[in-house]
């Protein structure tokens, strides 16, 4: 087992030492991956590499007030790359890109993996995994090793993208993976030039009027079992529809039932538009874990925040929503 500052030597030297990246956020993007992704890229640019920026899923609008955020393709050709980064992607599925990383690998090209989840699939393919399951988020980690390749580098633009993606995964510095190291962190970054204000107004002061919609669907089918302590909601395809909305605009609607104050955990299940279930589960609680319930349903995460995906559909029977 190399020690963390192996592990960071051996990134930085991967990194400096190559050329011609690609940096693959996860499919169905939160602020951290974004946060993360970008904040690599544009780091990358500044030491003049040759990188691109990719995510399966559109992302989502509330990021577009981070720099370059725009440029973030849906696709790419791996033959047009030498070397690849996955950013915050919790297991191989969750790229978007499995069968394709698979190849990549067949092919003995190199993959690097900054992550904060616990080992998974992707183990197995990285050549070096930069994995730390304490922080609060991959930003955290994204921060520390920009900061010992050239710390001079990190403007403004990639303060605000760390910044986010830590501000994300806390819950806007109030789930319980916030620590003092976490607020440090935070600090630094806004000396840095990172838009605190900028991120908890586009992120957290500002919702679209098909947004609140949507949340009023999902409050309109709370449900909550009490033997279990567990809220749940359901959101169908015909649902996101209807609304006009777009399923990237459910992130973060998981933790917003998770507030509900007699519940110990939170369960969104949602419809996607390739026939599948998602479920998203949140839990603030020291005692739960939720990860073990996605493990059981072939998902996986944290133990606060996990997922899993099923086959299947959502159906209405005698007026109620069901699982088919």
């Amino acid at each position: 087992m190399k020690s963390l500052n192996e592990l960071y030597s051996k990134t930085v030297d991967f990194i400096t030492k190559n050329d011609n990246f690609l940096v693959i956020a996860h499919d169905r993007p939160d602020g951290d991956t974004i946060g993360s992704a970008l904040a690599v890229y544009l780091f990358l640019k500044k030491l003049k590499k040759n990188v691109t920026i990719v995510c399966k899923s559109p992302v989502p609008q509330v990021f577009s007030f981070l720099k370059a955020s725009d440029e973030i393709k849906t696709d790419f050709l791996f033959g047009d790359f030498h070397n690849i980064i996955l950013i915050d992607n919790g297991d191989l599925k969750r790229t978007g890109f499995d069968e394709r990383l698979k190849e990549y690998h067949r092919l003995g090209k190199p993959i690097l993996n900054i992550d904060h989840h616990p080992q998974n699939d992707i183990w197995k393919l990285a050549k070096i995994n930069l994995v730390i399951q304490a922080v609060s988020s991959t930003a955290e980690i994204v921060f520390s090793l920009l900061s010992k390749m050239n710390y001079s580098k990190i403007d403004s633009h990639i303060a605000t993208s760390i910044l986010s993606g830590v501000f994300t995964d806390t819950g806007g510095f109030q789930h319980a993976t916030t620590s003092a190291e976490t607020l440090k962190l935070a600090a630094t970054l806004m000396s840095l030039g990172g838009k605190l204000k900028e991120i908890s107004k586009n992120l957290s002061g500002q919702k679209s009027y098909l947004l609140l919609k949507l949340w009023g669907v999902v409050l309109k089918r709370l449900r909550i079992n009490q033997k279990y302590q567990i809220v749940t909601s359901i959101i169908t395809q015909s649902d996101i529809n209807d609304i006009g909305c777009s399923e990237e605009d459910l992130a973060g609607v998981v933790n917003l039932i998770n507030s509900v104050s007699d519940a110990k955990a939170a369960m969104l299940l949602y419809e996607t538009k390739d026939g599948s279930i998602k479920g998203s589960l949140r839990t603030e609680e020291d005692d739960i874990d939720v990860s073990v319930l996605a493990s059981l349903l072939g998902g996986g995460g944290h133990k606060k925040a996990a997922g899993f995906s099923l086959e299947g559909k959502l159906v209405r029977k005698d007026g109620k929503i069901d699982i088919e």
